[in-house]
């Protein structure tokens, strides 16, 4: 744990506006640090509830300017506000999270640093989307082609799906999985601009701390994670290969999704919707 002290960047930006992912990195802080036991559930649903109508930095970060947080959560941009310009964060759908969504629903990310509570995984999903099932596909697809690298690959509860280019570059073979890889329908055209990913530059680990905590994290708590998506994305200004982590509540018709990187960062959140 390490104690947070405002840099001369942080002093120096006390005005500027708060966006709405600032609010829910706030939260987020909150929620880390009641899991630390640093201060009562009422304390934190009062800090909460002030994070989400705060109107600047400064504001924000005086709900947290005397709480201690593990070096991992040190680069949230109310900490660190010169990294607001370094692309994406939290985004929230809908532009307005509330209250009741800030009062705990991060705590399936934050809550035991890899992402999820025992509770949460409880919903985690089924098959393939769950942390059993995405380790073994990771082995069988490396047992099976020598490498990790494909166009696109789609995990489901029952089935995955792989698009992988073929021995001309201009073509991919799609594969169907369901414990074993089976060629499944005809090699379809390839552009040469597409670019593949390599899943061996996963951290494996802290995405099956986010997949396990993901229905907790996107406000669907009885939900089951039902699709996981991996692909190149080009569409940001930073190019990146990307996690889409999907979770969805068929009984209550309502779902949610989060983007990270491949290395855990969490790109953008978008929490409970109706479907």
């Amino acid at each position: 744990m390490t104690a947070f002290t405002p840099g001369s960047s942080a002093r120096s930006t006390v005005d500027l506006r708060a966006r709405d992912s600032d609010r829910v990195d706030t939260c987020a802080l909150l929620d880390s640090a009641l899991a630390d036991g640093q201060f009562t559930e009422d304390e934190h649903a009062s800090r909460v509830e002030s994070a989400m109508g705060a109107k600047t930095f400064g504001e924000l970060r005086a709900l947290i300017g005397d709480l201690q947080f593990p070096g991992r959560l040190g680069n949230v941009p109310v900490l660190r506000p010169e990294r607001r310009r370094n692309g994406r964060r939290w985004a929230l759908a809908g532009g307005t999270v509330a209250v009741a969504f800030g009062l705990g629903a991060l705590a399936g990310v934050i809550g035991n640093g890899l992402g999820g509570s025992a509770e949460a995984s409880d919903h985690a999903g089924s098959g393939w989307t769950t942390p059993e099932g995405i380790e073994r596909f990771l082995d069988d697809y490396r047992d099976r082609f020598g490498d990790l690298t494909a166009d696109e690959v789609l995990l489901f509860p029952e089935h995955a799906s792989v698009d992988r280019v073929g021995e001309d570059p201009r073509s991919a073979t799609d594969y169907l999985y369901r414990g074993e890889f089976r060629e499944f329908g005809s090699p379809s055209t390839r552009s040469l601009d597409t670019v593949p990913v390599d899943l061996a530059e996963l951290d494996v680990e802290r995405l099956i701390g986010l997949v396990r905590g993901a229905p907790e994290t996107l406000g669907v708590p009885t939900g089951i994670v039902d699709q996981i998506r991996f692909e190149y994305d080009d569409s940001d200004l930073e190019p990146r290969p990307i996690v889409r982590i999907y979770v969805e509540d068929e009984q209550a018709q309502t779902s949610g999704h989060m983007e990270i990187a491949f290395d855990g960062e969490i790109l953008e959140l978008f929490p409970r919707s109706a479907d």
